[in-house]
């Protein structure tokens, strides 16, 4: 797939048939996003690729005011967490910028294209009690929870989508 067909294709997936992603599918999704540039190169994010008991905890963790049900079928979820380095921190304090959130967003948003051109629905999940999941995860000083992906077999199409025309989200100047 062209990297317009995987923009095209990949959408907020909230329904799954609960059929198990196989570990190869995931480490294609990891790489994408391992690859992805960050500022000086930092690299501050941490994917936890979770099943079984411990997805359903965190499952439990994404579900407030009744908020993303969904996460209960999907077979696996992916928790992405961030450690800004001394730079990142430094620059947010100087130019009041978290380079660390942006160069997460980079790798999360190759993560989901890479599953969307595997044929695998995602949703990227930021309604989510991270004090929590921080206390289920092996997560080093300093690490925190950002958002977690919800991963697995579509059992749905791509809803209609509705976007701004090109002229109310894009300017040209000269």
């Amino acid at each position: 797939m062209d990297v317009s067909k995987a923009c095209e294709s990949r959408f907020s997936c909230r329904k799954y048939t609960g059929e198990d992603v196989g570990n190869g599918l995931i480490e294609q999704c990891l790489e994408c996003a391992r690859l992805a540039p960050s500022a000086l190169n930092k690299q501050p994010w941490k994917f936890y690729v979770t099943r079984g008991d411990l997805k359903a905890k965190i499952a439990k963790e994404t579900q407030m005011f009744g908020a993303n049900g969904f996460t209960d079928q999907a077979p696996v979820l992916v928790v992405v967490t961030v450690k800004p380095k001394l730079a990142d921190k430094m620059a947010d304090k100087i130019k009041h910028q978290d380079f660390s959130s942006i160069d997460l967003g980079i790798a999360v948003q190759s993560f989901c294209l890479k599953a969307a051109d595997l044929g695998l629905g995602t949703c990227i999940i930021g309604w989510v009690n991270c004090k929590n999941v921080d206390k289920l995860l092996p997560l080093s000083l300093g690490e925190k929870t950002k958002l977690v992906i919800s991963l697995g077999y579509p059992a749905c199409e791509q809803p209609p989508r509705r976007r701004k025309s090109m002229e109310e989200t894009a300017v040209y100047l000269s």
